[in-house]
């Protein structure tokens, strides 16, 4: 008999709230080049793009996604508490669709010891844990997706920049 794990009471109600949140200030868009995704947020108020250092991997051999890039720069807006973790766990749930993966497929990632303590460590949606450590405290981290009734359709089509 296979088990499934059940989330945490409230977490579907949480992370739900937090995306709607972040996407009644923000937009998120993605240009999708083969494997690669790179995602652009912008501040639906005034327009300005807030990040553009977001981009994943469809890893192809581990069936699951790489982060190679994660830093939405949100912590430089007002009431920002959460926003970091929505928008993260927006792209990965857009991707995984984008990809065609399967719900807890695996999520991977290379990271600052301290990013992880102060951040990827408290999603529990990912379940992340250190593979193995790296020089210069840099850690590389392993979790696995799971699959919330979040709506994806606000994430626009980029069309080609060209800089």
């Amino acid at each position: 008999m296979m088990h499934t794990a059940v989330p945490e009471p409230g977490m579907f109600s949480f992370m739900g709230t937090q995306v709607r949140r972040l996407m009644s200030r923000f937009s998120l868009s993605y240009l999708r080049e083969d494997t690669c995704v790179e995602y652009f947020l912008y501040d639906t108020g005034n327009r300005a793009m807030v990040s553009l250092n977001l981009i994943l991997s469809h890893d192809r051999f581990a069936k699951g996604l790489y982060v190679s890039k994660f830093y939405p720069q949100l912590y430089q807006t007002q009431d920002s508490r959460f926003l970091s973790a929505a928008c993260f766990y927006l792209m990965i749930h857009h991707s995984v669709s984008m990809f065609g993966l399967s719900d807890h497929c695996r999520v991977s990632l290379e990271t600052d010891s301290h990013v992880f303590d102060e951040f990827y460590s408290r999603l529990p949606e990912f379940h992340f844990k250190i593979a193995h450590l790296r020089p210069c405290r840099r850690v590389c981290l392993y979790g696995s997706y799971q699959s919330l009734p979040i709506d994806t359709a606000l994430i626009r089509k980029n069309r080609k920049l060209f800089l």
